[in-house]
């Protein structure tokens, strides 16, 4: 659900900015009442915080994309202390944990961490992806802006208040997935915005094999942390360094009109042959657009770009990730 959901933001979002010179599409989407009816379906699969029913974790970046649904279908409180739970979870370094289930229900093979904040409570984090941090930042912002829930800032979790934890994360993103050499975010190459590592071992969890690299999708949910946290703590250096994320991206990741797959830090995991450079990322640059990093002409060319490939695919859904597919 919610890639899906992320792609259709985007793609609407697209069609919308277009729409300040077209009018008559953007009111023709407006007016398209099947939106809300996939609205309706979507806050019926709201019954719980997990991504789906196979699933007994509560993902943070799953939690952070519904969010504004589960508001809207539970009582806000218990939205609140789903939201709190994941800072009671919080590492010493600042680090967010990928997911969370109960105890009695931790037999998923993960390297589980605990917390006496949470005792009935296990917690894994995916060591691949490094988008935890940047999406629970997402989630408390979305959580303040729909329910005016300021006082969720200022709860004080052993010593700290939300708000230094929300810093405490986006530091720990800035000194233990950083690049100096381009002052961006790293992490394990993963496809698109997916969270498993294509090399030997377990593909959640970063080992020797591991190809670091740098990519737009954690770079755009870094940008979106870093925006929404400088309103909430009403802290302009955090703007300061979106500007400065967002001119590093432009100048290494956007290249000919889209973004580069990988930008790799020591060696690519794919053949000599293998021409990466020509995959669209769908999933990033959906991202990329909500992170305000393109003009409306930029954004009409990235939509139009997912458009083709989607008709190039038989089988594309409105989830459609990469194309064309990575080979076997």
């Amino acid at each position: 659900m919610k890639k899906k959901v992320l792609i259709f933001v985007a793609i609407m979002l697209a069609a919308l900015t277009a729409g300040a010179q077209n009018k008559q599409l953007a009111n023709k989407i407006l007016a398209d009442h099947r939106l809300d009816t996939i609205q309706a379906r979507a806050l019926r699969l709201l019954t719980g915080f997990t991504a789906g029913t196979s699933y007994g974790e509560v993902w943070i970046r799953d939690f952070n994309t519904f969010i504004n649904g589960s508001l809207a279908v539970h009582d806000k409180d218990k939205v609140k202390d789903m939201i709190l739970l994941f800072f009671k979870m919080q590492g010493k370094d600042g680090n967010i944990v990928d997911g969370m289930i109960p105890k009695q229900k931790a037999q998923a093979g993960y390297d589980y961490i605990y917390a006496d904040l949470a005792p009935e409570w296990a917690a894994h984090k995916n060591t691949v992806e490094t988008d935890q941090e940047s999406s629970l930042v997402q989630a408390v912002y979305k959580y303040v802006k729909h329910t005016n829930d300021t006082g969720i800032l200022h709860i004080v979790i052993d010593h700290q208040t939300v708000l230094q934890r929300l810093d405490a994360a986006l530091q720990y993103v800035h000194k233990a997935r950083w690049s100096e050499k381009y002052n961006l975010v790293t992490g394990a190459t993963t496809i698109d915005w997916g969270d498993v590592q294509p090399e030997k071992g377990w593909g959640v969890v970063i080992n020797d094999h591991t190809k670091w690299c740098i990519d737009i999708y954690d770079n755009a949910m870094y940008a979106i942390a870093l925006r929404e946290y400088a309103e909430l703590s009403n802290n302009k250096t955090y703007l300061t360094q979106y500007a400065q994320l967002k001119a590093n991206v432009r100048k290494y990741l956007w290249q000919s009109g889209k973004y580069l797959p990988h930008l790799y830090l020591d060696g690519s995991p794919f053949s000599p042959g293998f021409k990466e450079d020509e995959i669209l990322y769908t999933g990033g640059s959906a991202c990329a657009i909500l992170a305000g990093f393109h003009s409306p002409k930029e954004i009409t060319g990235i939509n139009q770009q997912m458009l083709t490939a989607a008709g190039k695919e038989k089988y594309a859904t409105i989830g459609i990730t990469v194309y064309p597919p990575y080979p076997e």
